[in-house]
């Protein structure tokens, strides 16, 4: 009982000093300071974590340190990243006919020429002047028909697959990786 009323009763001191020093202090970083040091050098607020019934206590959130809880509460474990799902990075080239695929392919069997350098030279969609990058997308991100080779096992990684006709033209697709299959 003891143990909680000096609890209680450094916990308002905290604050209320906590509030003074907010007052004086507009800035964040030396107000955050301000609250450390009031709340370090409290040894009564230390010591009643310490000792009494809170230091006997079962309770697993009790028996962690101070700083172990401070560590806790900022550690942000609970929004950490998701676990990566189905992805494809994969670059492109966009041509609107089939001549043009012929154009495109020629190029690329010459071999004088990157990928890159032809969908920039080439390509009609906005990523050739990315050298035909899409980046990483999930499924569903790209037209049906597009998504069906991109996602497919049989599509081998480094290889030129196509031509695959979709809604906006002709595409000649490189499969660069696949995580999550």
């Amino acid at each position: 009982s003891n143990s909680c009323t000096s609890l209680f009763t450094s916990f308002t001191k905290i604050l209320s000093n906590a509030r003074m020093c907010g007052r004086y202090f507009k800035n964040v970083a030396v107000w955050m300071a301000c609250i450390f040091v009031v709340v370090i050098t409290d040894v009564q607020f230390v010591s009643a974590f310490t000792a009494g019934r809170f230091a006997k206590s079962k309770s697993s959130s009790l028996r962690m340190g101070f700083f172990d809880g401070l560590q806790k509460a900022f550690a942000n474990e609970s929004y950490s990243a998701p676990p990566e799902g189905k992805k494809v990075t994969a670059r492109h080239i966009l041509v609107k006919s089939l001549e043009e695929v012929d154009e495109v392919l020629g190029k690329v069997a010459e071999g004088k020429e990157g990928f890159a350098s032809i969908a920039a030279a080439y390509s009609s969609c906005p990523s050739g002047s990315r050298g035909g990058s899409l980046g990483s997308f999930s499924p569903g991100t790209m037209v049906k028909e597009f998504d069906e080779v991109c996602f497919s096992p049989e599509t081998k990684i480094g290889e030129i697959i196509g031509p695959v006709q979709t809604k906006f033209g002709y595409h000649l697709i490189v499969v660069d990786k696949r995580t999550g299959m």
